[in-house]
Formats: structure tokens, sequence, C-alpha cells
């Protein structure tokens, strides 16, 4: 199965989202952070890779830079860990519906796919797919006893948005894999990252005024 690109109309569903993260990153920030003690430490930074470039001819001295830019490094994620902590716990809140969304297309027409489903217990008893019009399942189920697995190859006829169905409650897991997707030619992660950085230093300088 080849990618597949949503296009435009996934790109201007994805910015907004990409751009309230961005909004609520600096909000975050200003919240759970000392800016001044942030901008010194950066500002520290700097210092200490400059002098790794002033001072090349001088070992002593490039240890000692070198020593004193790790040490920033360390105050600076101590000022910043809180609040980097909840963007990342939000992100990874936000990562697996997103995902879902804008990082799988559907499934080709015309193409086979494999459906599995994850047994609890050992024991596999029988168990029928039941298939919406326009989706053929191709083979009967094909139980792996070691896996706990069920799987069956099934082919859609037709682009369809009903569901597969099986009638058991001893299941962990469904397995369908859907094909990658692009939003014009890039992953949706780039569109989110370059919306979300936008959005933070609009509002960012903004929130300033």
């Amino acid at each position: 199965m080849t990618d597949a690109d949503l296009g435009w109309k996934a790109l201007w569903t994805l910015i907004p989202v990409g751009a309230t993260y961005g909004a609520v990153s600096v909000v975050v920030f200003r919240r759970f952070s000392d800016r001044m003690a942030v901008r010194r430490s950066l500002n520290r930074v700097w210092a200490h890779v400059m002098e790794l470039g002033l001072f090349l001819d001088s070992p002593g001295l490039v240890l000692r830079a070198q020593r004193d830019l790790l040490r920033e490094n360390v105050r600076l994620l101590r000022w910043v860990i809180l609040p980097g902590g909840i963007l990342a716990l939000l992100f990874a809140f936000l990562f697996p519906p997103m995902n879902a969304i804008y990082g799988r297309a559907p499934l080709p027409v015309g193409e086979p796919f494999v459906v599995s489903v994850q047994m609890k217990s050992s024991v596999l008893p029988p168990l029928q797919l039941e298939s919406p019009p326009g989706i053929v399942v191709e083979t009967p189920a094909i139980r792996v006893l070691h896996d706990r697995q069920i799987s069956w190859r099934v082919r859609p006829l037709q682009r369809n948005s009903r569901d597969l169905k099986f009638r058991f409650k001893d299941v962990r897991s469904i397995d369908i894999r859907y094909p990658d997707a692009t939003i014009l030619s890039l992953p949706w992660l780039a569109w989110f990252v370059f919306a979300s950085s936008v959005s933070a230093m609009v509002f960012g300088l903004c929130w300033k005024r």
C-alpha cells in the first residue's frame, strides 16, 4: 500500500489545533516559570558558547567554559522542567487521537488488508467477523494459538465508513494496519510543530504589548 495525502482539507483543521497548543505553551511557561531567571540563564549559556570559540588556543579556558556551560544548562533545565513537563503531558494526551485522524489514511479500495484480534485467553473460541456491504471477508478465521490471535484477510470494494463487527467479550485489542498518511507531502507532526511555533511567537509578542 502507498502513502496517501490528506490534502488542504486536513491542513485547515490541523492548523487551529497546533496554533492553540502554541498559545497554551506561552501561557504555561509564563505561569509556571521565572521569566527573568530563564532569560539570565539563557544569556549565560550564550556567553559560555562564545567563550568556546574565543579561547580555542587555551585548552584550560575551553575546559572551564565547557564546565560552566554544562552547569548553566542544568540550571536552565531546572527552571523549565515544570512547564515543559506540563506541555509534554498535554501533547501525550493529544497525540493518539491526532495521529489516528491525520497520520492514517483510509484503506485503499480493491487492496487486501488483515484484521487481527488479540484475545485475553489462550483458548480461542469460534469467532465470526461481520463485514458491512462493500467489504468482503476473503479468508476464514486463522488462529495462532501461541500468540492468542485470530486473523482474517479482508478487501474493501468501495469506500465505506461502517464498522467491522464481531461478537465476543474476551478481546484485548484489535489491529488493522492502515496506510500512513501525509498532508501536502509532509507528516502531520511537521505542520503541527510549524503552527504551534508561529502561534507561540505571535502570541508571546502580543502579550508583551
